[in-house]
């Protein structure tokens, strides 16, 4: 019989690391509920979802600083020298590694400006960026626990399996991750057409 509390168990921090590089917000709060819920311990999932996001930005970065003449690239940073914040933000950019994790419209997009467009170390990058998703996980499973304990209360004194439970925020982190996936497909071929 299928028992989705042992794969989780079993898998979940891996999950939560896979989902909070490619997705994020919704991944790690999802995760805890899912910490409330008693599946997951708290702690590790707090690391799983820093060293997702953390592995995300640094991979973007890096990436960015060794392709920066490439056409993709040069594209990205011309498109983000026509928002006016970010053209009053990139004149610190220390402050801006601090703040790209919590910005969702700009994860992409900022670190790629952060490689080619400032002179931000590598180090002090990492560093900063470390800092900031430790804070971003934290606050995001801490949201997620309450939300959880919402969920507890709104369906105390209604019998729901334990596998809808755990199933259904589940299903949502999946749900959300392919709508991203499509979005991001879709503004890349957007990109390459025009």
């Amino acid at each position: 019989m299928f028992d989705p509390t042992s794969l989780i168990s079993h898998f979940g921090l891996l999950a939560v690391f896979g989902t909070a590089a490619v997705e994020g917000d919704a991944a790690v709060i999802t995760a805890g509920v899912l910490v409330q819920r008693g599946l997951l311990p708290m702690w590790p999932v707090i690391a799983a979802g820093m060293a997702g996001g953390w592995f995300s930005d640094l991979l973007i970065y890096h990436l960015a600083r060794r392709f920066r003449n490439h056409h993709r690239t040069v594209r990205v940073v011309v498109s983000v020298r026509k928002w006016r914040f970010f053209n009053a933000i990139i004149g610190y950019p220390m402050l801006l590694a601090l703040a790209i994790r919590f910005m969702p419209g700009v994860r992409t997009a900022g670190p790629v400006a952060l490689a080619t467009a400032t002179d931000i170390s590598p180090l002090r990058y990492t560093i900063l960026t470390g800092i900031a998703a430790f804070i971003w996980s934290l606050i995001l499973v801490l949201v997620g626990q309450k939300a959880g304990q919402l969920i507890a209360k709104m369906f105390q004194n209604i019998d729901v399996p334990e596998y809808l439970e755990v199933g259904v925020p589940v299903a949502i982190v999946l749900v959300l991750t392919v709508f991203a996936i499509r979005k991001w497909r879709r503004r890349i071929a957007g990109r390459e057409t025009s």
